[in-house]
């Protein structure tokens, strides 16, 4: 169903380009037509109840609701943290091995919020009436009291992982789905020895899609940042959207496109032709893969909304040069590494920074637009299958 959907979308755009250049009458008439009969088979609510849970959930679903909450270099121990997806509040944290937890945030008793409280043997105790909740989600102990337990004292708990840097959180409860094996998408670059990165994460006061929509833009770049080229903008060529791997809802185009004269690649390496490999997977991940001659420049973002208006953008950066080869600890390797972590670190955040300025000034009632053009495939790809499964306004 997904790849006829990615066929009809495909051939909606070659169509449009052939009948716009052509058959300038037919515009507003086709275009129009074309793209509500695509709306209106694809559009569907994403939200559902934990009766609905019950009856339709699958691997497939429940895998479309992982969410980043935090880097896993940074997170502290035995310390409660609050995090928000979709207007959500969770309290999260991590013990002395490394095993993480993630609950309601707020009591099942009185509704106080429980990252506001403490930690005591691996319990979450509640600043309002001291009560204390196991890293299940289970009500252990009442101040004063004996209780019965209960389903409905207990925290709802939720799956928490860290992998290749980043922790990732499942929004669907223990108590609503246990699935058969933890499986999400992971980009190609994770774990491999022949590739440094650096992580950063920026709060964006804009509606988690357009945040990652931005990263499948290819268009953008010659205008927004100033490695980009302005004066050649358009790729050479492209491969149009195809899925790809083993995860669902996962999607590559393919670019090749000329440097912009002040980029890295220009300037630094004196190469003037690039291979630019987009994608995502649902709900929130993208990959930019810049191929340069044997060089690699890999983004990935993982955008987090927190709330209809702000969204946490993580951002990972993978590259195969500047850096020490795998098991060498020579001091002089491991500066070198050092070196280009920081060049990679500050070169992403002002690239960060500037799509930032101008994503941030998109009015919800424009993020739509009222048009797509040659080289929006795999954004509209993203859009169309995200208002279907994930949220739509």
């Amino acid at each position: 169903m997904n790849f006829k959907n990615v066929l009809l979308i495909t051939f909606f755009y070659n169509m449009n380009a052939f009948l716009f250049s052509k058959i300038p009458f037919l515009r507003p008439k086709i275009s129009e037509k074309v793209y509500q009969n695509i709306n209106n088979k694809l559009i569907q609510s994403s939200n559902m109840n934990d009766h609905q849970i019950n009856n339709q959930m699958n691997d497939s679903i429940y895998n479309m609701n992982w969410y980043v909450v935090g880097e896993s270099a940074n997170f502290p121990v035995n310390l409660l943290k609050k995090v928000t997806i979709w207007n959500k509040d969770y309290v999260i944290w991590k013990d002395k091995s490394d095993n993480f937890y993630a609950m309601d945030d707020d009591c099942s008793h009185n509704g106080a919020s429980l990252s506001r409280g403490h930690l005591h043997n691996n319990c979450v105790v509640c600043p309002y009436h001291g009560y204390e909740f196991a890293g299940n989600g289970n009500l252990t102990l009442v101040p004063g009291l004996n209780f019965t337990s209960s389903p409905c004292k207990n925290q709802k708990g939720y799956t928490i992982v860290s992998r290749n840097g980043w922790i990732f959180m499942n929004t669907i409860s223990k108590r609503e789905y246990i699935p058969r094996e933890i499986d999400f998408f992971q980009e190609d670059e994770a774990n491999h020895p022949d590739y440094s990165y650096i992580v950063l994460n920026v709060l964006f006061k804009a509606y988690g899609r357009i945040v990652s929509e931005n990263s499948l833009d290819v268009m953008h770049i010659g205008f927004v940042h100033t490695f980009g080229n302005r004066d050649f903008p358009s790729p050479l060529s492209e491969v149009p959207p195809y899925a790809v791997g083993k995860y669902e809802n996962h999607y590559r185009t393919e670019y090749d496109y000329l440097s912009g004269k002040d980029s890295f690649a220009k300037k630094i390496f004196k190469i003037n032709q690039l291979k630019i490999q987009n994608e995502f997977a649902l709900p929130h991940s993208t990959v930019a893969r810049i191929i340069f001659g044997p060089f690699v420049s890999t983004v990935v973002t993982f955008a987090r909304p927190i709330n209809m208006t702000h969204t946490q953008l993580y951002v990972k950066t993978y590259r195969n040069f500047w850096r020490k080869y795998t098991n060498d600890n020579n001091i002089l390797c491991i500066l070198y590494n050092y070196i280009g972590n920081f060049i990679t670190q500050r070169m992403m955040y002002e690239t960060v920074l500037q799509d930032k300025g101008v994503i941030e000034n998109i009015k919800l009632e424009f993020l739509d637009g009222k048009f797509k053009m040659k080289y929006d495939k795999l954004l509209n790809t993203y859009r169309t299958l995200y208002k279907k499964y994930i949220h739509r306004i």
